[in-house]
């Protein structure tokens, strides 16, 4: 009698494994906590790219109209929309940037890596996530600067409010500490107990 392929067993196409599931319960529970983070700063950068294809749009039609309000549903002029549409691309970037620390994707040593063990690659990584993570603090804190100068400001009114725009900085490079934070933890988790962890995915995000 012939033997089946694996393909035709019951159950259909093996599932892949999950690459996490030996994580420690420490390793497990903050990752829980990151992949959330990460969530959140996905569905923000969908709503900017979002807003900020609208608002161009609106910006474009109504130009071309050259009616100063959008047939009275404003309350302002939409001549400052071209301030919102700045406010959103650097909003974008910032939180992009903590999504792509999320991934694991801004710092690389794909050099060294070839020439060091797995377990030493590990702690070189803990090294690299302590020094990005200093980094990173300096930018929150003059983040912070930026934005208690700013809010002591007036401005015109937009739909995105200047302040939040100068909140920027400090969100993105808060972010960004909690990621490398959590990453950090995840990887002493596993190096205390003895074990390598996982390698993070190599590429562009």
């Amino acid at each position: 009698m012939a033997e089946r392929d694996d393909d035709d067993q019951p159950g259909g196409p093996p599932v892949a494994e999950n690459p996490f599931a030996d994580d420690p319960p420490v390793a497990r529970a903050v990752r829980k906590v990151d992949l959330a983070i990460g969530l959140a700063e996905q569905v923000t950068l969908f709503a900017l790219l979002a807003f900020l294809v609208v608002a161009a749009f609106a910006w474009f039609v109504l130009g071309v109209l050259k009616e100063p309000r959008a047939f009275g549903l404003l309350k302002d002029p939409i001549d400052g929309v071209g301030l919102d549409i700045r406010y959103s691309v650097f909003l974008s970037a910032m939180v992009g940037g903590a999504f792509a620390t999320h991934h694991r994707r801004l710092l690389s040593m794909d050099l060294v890596s070839r020439l060091v063990s797995a377990r030493t690659r590990a702690w070189l990584r803990v090294a690299l996530n302590a020094f990005a993570i200093t980094m990173a603090s300096l930018f929150f804190y003059y983040g912070l600067l930026i934005r208690e100068q700013v809010m002591g400001e007036r401005h015109l009114s937009h739909w995105i409010p200047p302040q939040l725009a100068a909140s920027a900085i400090a969100l993105g490079a808060g972010l960004i500490v909690i990621h490398l934070v959590a990453q950090t933890i995840i990887d002493l988790d596993y190096l205390v107990r003895g074990k390598t962890p996982p390698e993070p995915e190599q590429g562009v995000a």
